[in-house]
């Protein structure tokens, strides 16, 4: 039987998003989202995030610091035992000024990209599945 997951947007519905982050210090959860993450978990979603990054395209971060920006995530959740069961983001952007990732990709939300690879590689039924985010892109790629 196919999975259900909870797919969720990084900043501003997991973190505090005070511009681009450029290092895992900057990582604060904001109000309620261990509880809910508690929460949705024992109501037997999967929880997976799925977020645009175009910080590393614009040269702002490294792909390295992104992956060390979601670990400090998962600690910072996991100490209050909350976990989530994978992070999806997208590097590219259009309009980038680092050449390897200065491009259209449909991993970019709106686009479904990294929602289908979830569902892929993760066993779930999009049919039974939600987007959480604070954004258009976010709900139109759900």
């Amino acid at each position: 039987m196919s999975n259900k997951a909870i797919f969720l947007d990084r900043d501003n519905t997991l973190i505090e998003d005070p511009g681009y982050i450029n290092h895992p210090d900057q990582v604060k959860l904001l109000d309620g989202v261990t509880e809910a993450i508690i929460e949705l978990r024992d109501l037997g979603y999967k929880l997976v995030v799925a977020s645009n990054q175009s910080a590393v395209a614009r040269g702002i971060v490294t792909e390295k610091v992104i992956n060390d920006i979601h670990d400090r995530l998962k600690q910072l959740l996991a100490e209050k035992g909350a976990f989530l069961d994978q992070i999806y983001y997208c590097p590219y952007h259009p309009d980038g000024v680092v050449r390897k990732y200065c491009k259209e990709s449909n991993m970019r939300k709106p686009n479904p990209g990294m929602l289908l690879t979830a569902a892929e590689e993760m066993d779930i039924d999009l049919s039974r599945s939600w987007m959480i985010g604070d954004s258009t892109s976010d709900i139109e790629a759900g």
